[in-house]
């Protein structure tokens, strides 16, 4: 399975609500980390943990994911990164979410995800003029 048809088969199995076609997309040993920093371990919890956000808080939401890069690492092994666009019709988490993910695939399976979502780095920082003009490898002093 192609990176393409990876991220094509992720926004279908979201977009239709799908648990376990979502979870399908993983190896049996996979981690997973969620916008929320918990790791999630194995393809039957990624999958169940899924089932129950598509279940509740987002529910009827689409996802849209576009492929930002890919690179072999050896070994078989690519690291792949996307962004997304996530809509949320209604509920605690109504209105559009953007974040960016980052996949180690291996086999047409993914090992290793990690989802962060996307902020504004104003708000992240409290509006500190200071600390927003810094680089991101200039925020260490």
């Amino acid at each position: 399975m192609t990176v393409e048809q990876i991220i094509s088969g992720m926004q279908q199995a979201w977009n239709a609500g799908d648990g376990a076609a979502w979870g399908a997309h993983f190896a049996e040993d996979a981690d997973f980390v969620d916008a929320l920093g918990r790791i999630q371990r194995g393809r039957e919890v990624i999958g169940a943990e899924h089932q129950k956000i598509f279940d509740t808080i987002y529910q009827g939401s689409v996802l849209e994911y576009r492929l930002v890069d890919s690179r072999p690492l050896g070994d078989g092994l690519l690291l792949v990164h996307t962004d997304s666009t996530l809509r949320v019709p209604a509920g605690p988490r109504k209105g559009t979410i953007d974040g960016v993910q980052t996949k180690l695939i291996r086999d047409g399976l993914i090992h290793a995800f990690h989802n962060t979502a996307r902020g504004d780095l104003a708000t992240f920082t409290q509006h500190d003029p200071a600390l927003a003009a810094r680089s991101p490898l200039g925020w260490k002093s």
